[in-house]
């Protein structure tokens, strides 16, 4: 034990990590994205600790949820360092009261559009072309990004930054709070924040 402790004494002094909340529109195919994309990033070097949280709603409940979950930290001084919320364009009605109230509590919401499997599709193939929703499932299916809900086993997170820079070639204006073009994601800022940028 003693000898344990003397071996940490000599270690070089790492910075330490961020903590990132994510709260997700998506119940399956956002939550596992960023978990799988978090394995990936670290084994690169990068040392933030991301918690996914899913929800499942509408856009304004996915921002509500994030102040619910980023409030309940602060009180067990378990306090996150970013914010960030992942929803779609879609049909949704929320969007404008979701931007706003995110905005207001500054939390970082990150938009899809038409939806996130936008991104996910940007991982195999840089096409721009706006797409329908179902034609984007088959897409990425057809892909083999994603079987159903669930993202592929083999899913290609090295290309990440491939889909950062269609995404950015697309948006030049990205930003949160900001519905971008069809097709448009705002994903490249978590993947900055994941990697300390």
């Amino acid at each position: 034990m003693a000898g344990a402790q003397r071996g940490r004494r000599g270690r070089p002094h790492r910075q330490p990590a961020r903590r990132i909340l994510v709260v997700t529109e998506g119940t399956r195919t956002e939550p596992q994205y960023v978990e799988g994309l978090n394995r990936y990033l670290r084994s690169k070097g990068a040392t933030a600790i991301v918690k996914p949280v899913s929800v499942g709603k509408d856009p304004l409940k996915v921002v509500q949820k994030c102040v619910e979950k980023r409030n309940e930290a602060a009180q067990n001084d378990k306090g996150y360092d970013d914010c960030v919320c992942l929803v779609d364009v879609d049909e949704h009605q929320t969007l404008l009261a979701a931007i706003q109230l995110a905005e207001q509590e500054e939390i970082r919401l990150l938009i899809s559009n038409l939806k996130f499997e936008a991104w996910l599709r940007w991982h195999a193939e840089d096409k721009r072309s706006a797409l329908s929703s179902a034609q984007l499932d088959e897409l990425v299916t057809r892909l083999g990004l994603v079987k159903g809900k669930m993202l592929s086993q083999s899913f290609p997170f090295h290309q990440v930054h491939d889909a950062c820079k269609t995404a950015r070639a697309v948006d030049p204006e990205m930003r949160p709070g900001r519905k971008g073009p069809d097709p448009s994601s705002s994903m490249p800022i978590l993947v900055d924040l994941m990697q300390g940028v």
